[in-house]
């Protein structure tokens, strides 16, 4: 079973504040009056590009998918495996700026494991008391605070 991350407006907010500096920053030199060289346009182009759709891939790709023996939480090029038996807490959070995160909305959870680099994962699926009953049925002797 997936789920993809729910996307809210304040974190729609932030990802096109984003590029937008990103996309000034890379035009910035074209604003000084100077002409800009070919080779410096490509470069900015081959630079510039590549980061926004990263973002917006980020933004747009992260899953969080249910196998037999673990929880496997995906974006673009950052992933996570966590094996249900890891598993020992599950909390919900509304911090998505700090911290091991693949949330895209302020209404996440937080899944604490022995498994997990920074000993926890905020996430934000998209149908969250679903999410909460299909992790709960894997994970069952997780604490599971104000859920």
């Amino acid at each position: 079973m997936t789920f993809k991350s729910k996307i809210d407006l304040s974190f729609s907010i932030m990802m096109i504040i984003c590029i937008a500096v990103i996309a000034l920053a890379g035009a910035f030199a074209f604003f000084l009056g100077a002409s800009a060289s070919f080779s410096t346009i490509i470069l900015l182009l081959i630079v510039i590009i590549p980061i926004i759709l990263l973002l917006i891939l980020m933004t747009f790709n992260t899953r969080y998918t249910f196998h037999d023996d673990y929880l496997h939480a995906k974006s673009v090029i950052f992933g996570s495996k966590i094996p249900y038996r890891d598993i020992f807490k599950v909390h919900p959070t509304s911090n998505f700026i700090s911290g091991y995160r693949m949330m895209t909305s302020k209404d996440g959870i937080e899944i604490h494991s022995r498994s997990i680099a920074f000993g926890s994962l905020r996430i934000s699926p998209e149908n969250k008391s679903l999410f909460i009953e299909e992790l709960k049925k894997r994970a069952h002797h997780a604490d599971y605070q104000d859920i």
